[in-house]
């Protein structure tokens, strides 16, 4: 299916998205108005509880317009409002009622699974040589320092760079976007394993021939539709799955500033991609060490998204500002990202990036 590019494909979506920058600029091309909710930079939450979320449906009159919704983030562990947006909306993607049988790995069939596709150990009661894990976060957020939550549990830790594999899903055979090595913040103690950012990689067989397999098996065994990410890392010969994403994810950034129609494969208004680059790219999201006020330095940084407003407090541990890079190689993309990552921490006061590359 192609675009009549005049004309655009829905009247109102509403986007939930923490950093939901990157994803309403695309949205624009196909949407006439956007209405979003994003934890990071809005100054009510209205996804607090039910009744705020309710709240924010009524006065925006969402359910008279037949509002659609795309999401990335920002309800993890709201069973109340996943089931509200089911009853009274069109979600473009995976239903948010199926993610708990998606991203629950407890929950994956061992059919699924191989000696070359595996999921590390997991256990509900604390072990020092596991990870404690919360089944409702996202971004790293409540990975290694939930130990008394209800919604904790905790899987075996697997040393080991962290990849992730980005794909369209589709009722056909998903669509590979590409291969990416994920990155934490540094030294930072209340969350150790804070996402930070990504970079394209290369990545060989045989282990590319394994996930390419696994991403199509699991895509008709679970009829996924839309933007799709799995992290996983390589250990002892073999894949270990981490974490299945079925929603818009942080690789998203990368893969929309590689093709020119992303977010319509994702939303199946289209089912072919048009690259408009052939660069390695990478993102890196710089949080703040201290509370910190946005202020005109910060905008002096070259090629940076998610910029705050002058004046904005910014609060320790969230995110500042995201840094957009390129390079013609691997090689040379890493570099960059060191001499860029250094040139902002001259300027503003955030964590290092855990970069694992070497």
């Amino acid at each position: 299916m192609h675009l009549n590019s005049h004309k655009k494909a829905y009247r109102d979506i509403l986007l939930i998205a923490n950093g939901h920058e990157v994803y309403r600029k695309d949205l624009c091309k196909h949407v006439h108005t956007i209405h979003h909710i994003d934890s990071y930079s809005d100054k009510e939450n209205h996804l607090d509880s039910l009744d705020s979320f309710k709240n924010y449906v009524r006065s925006n009159n969402l359910l008279d317009k037949g509002t659609k919704v795309v999401y990335a983030s920002g309800l993890e562990g709201k069973k109340e409002i996943h089931q509200y947006i089911e009853d009274n909306f069109h979600v473009l993607g995976v239903p948010l009622t199926e993610f708990d049988n998606i991203s629950n790995l407890n929950k994956i069939d061992d059919s699924l699974l191989s000696d070359k596709i595996r999921i590390p150990e997991i256990s509900d009661e604390f072990n020092y040589k596991f990870l404690s894990k919360n089944y409702y976060s996202s971004g790293g957020m409540g990975v290694g320092n939930n130990l008394t939550l209800s919604s904790t549990y905790f899987q075996k830790f697997i040393p080991g760079k962290t990849f992730s594999i980005s794909f369209i899903a589709s009722s056909s055979n998903p669509t590979i976007l590409g291969f990416n090595q994920l990155f934490t913040v540094k030294n930072n103690i209340k969350y150790p394993f804070l996402h930070a950012g990504c970079m394209t990689i290369d990545f060989d067989q045989p282990y590319r021939g394994y996930i390419e397999d696994w991403v199509c098996k699991i895509s008709k065994h679970f009829k996924l539709t839309g933007y799709i990410s799995i992290d996983f890392k390589i250990y002892n010969k073999s894949i270990e799955i981490l974490d299945i994403n079925p929603r818009l994810s942080g690789s998203y950034r990368l893969y929309t500033r590689k093709y020119n129609n992303l977010m319509s494969n994702h939303m199946m208004l289209s089912n072919t991609l048009d690259i408009k680059s052939k660069h390695y790219l990478s993102y890196i999201i710089l949080y703040a060490k201290n509370d910190i006020k946005a202020d005109e330095k910060i905008q002096t940084l070259p090629d940076i998204s998610d910029i705050p407003d002058i004046g904005h407090v910014i609060k320790k541990d969230m995110p500042i500002i995201t840094l957009n890079i390129k390079a013609d190689n691997q090689d040379d993309l890493y570099k960059i990202i060191k001499r860029r990552i250094k040139s902002a921490m001259e300027i503003i006061d955030c964590y290092n990036t855990q970069l694992e590359y070497e």
